[in-house]
């Protein structure tokens, strides 16, 4: 009784700091106890007990609730212990097993995608400048591509908004807004995203978005190769194993892809 007792109560508080974390103002007690479905008589004292521990804090003249600097140094301590990297790199070392290729853990930065992970495939030869830190045109790299494809189109507009905007490397990918939509729209109904010789010629990347709990991809998980390297009838493997990559890593971060049945029986992401 005592333990379930405990566990209602720290579900209530949770409850509060996701409700406070999802709203751009500070809001009336009788709001957050309508959305969290908790009694007044038992908010207000869990109010007043998390304002004393600062996780919230009370604005009298509005008559309002928000977040505290408690939780804005809980939510900065996890920025710094780089979860995204932590998580990731076993799911990169599996992957490059599995797919006997050099993967990569990306994120977006402006325009350009930016290399948090890699694992190198022992033995391969295959030059790559994909190193941790590097960043390259987004629009480019699969990796960069597979992040875009499910971003809102007014953002990926935003991120684009002319042909300067466009950078080139070997002569190869998109160099206007309208060729990109089309691109990202392919990479969407594949599932996937696939490129060859646009950073690098003779170097292709299958990569695969991760995403968070709102649905919006935070990340992408790709395997770099040698073009001349891999026959056409090993791409749908590799894209499979991307595609279980990346989900796995969504499903460690809590995440959900766009489109997902919480009754189906499985969350691996087969390549369409």
């Amino acid at each position: 009784m005592a333990e379930e007792s405990a566990r209602r109560s720290i579900d209530r508080v949770l409850r509060v700091l996701l409700f406070l974390a999802g709203r751009a103002r500070p809001q009336p007690a009788a709001a957050i106890a309508q959305a969290c479905e908790i009694p007044r008589s038992s908010l207000y004292p869990m109010l007043a007990t998390m304002r004393e521990r600062d996780f919230v804090v009370y604005f009298p003249e509005q008559k309002t609730w928000g977040l505290g600097v408690g939780a804005f140094e809980v939510g900065s301590a996890y920025l710094s212990s780089k979860p995204l990297q932590q998580l990731g790199r076993p799911v990169l070392s599996n992957l490059t097993v599995e797919a006997g290729e050099t993967s990569h853990l990306a994120v977006l930065h402006g325009n350009e995608v930016l290399y948090l992970c890699k694992h190198a495939a022992p033995g391969l030869s295959t030059s790559l400048i994909t190193d941790v830190g590097v960043r390259l045109p987004a629009q480019l790299t699969a990796v960069g591509r597979a992040i875009l494809t499910f971003l809102p189109r007014s953002q990926v507009r935003a991120l684009f908004p002319s042909s300067d905007s466009f950078v080139e490397r070997t002569g190869f990918g998109s160099t206007r807004l309208f060729d990109l939509r089309q691109t990202l729209a392919e990479d969407k109904q594949r599932g996937y995203s696939v490129e060859s010789d646009c950073t690098t010629v003779g170097v292709s990347c299958i990569a695969a978005a991760v995403f968070d709990h709102r649905r919006l991809p935070i990340a992408s998980v790709g395997v770099s190769f040698a073009t001349e390297s891999r026959a056409e009838q090993d791409l749908p493997d590799i894209a499979l194993a991307v595609c279980n990559a990346a989900n796995t890593l969504t499903g460690r971060l809590r995440g959900t892809p766009p489109g997902y049945d919480a009754g189906s029986p499985t969350t691996e992401q087969s390549p369409r």
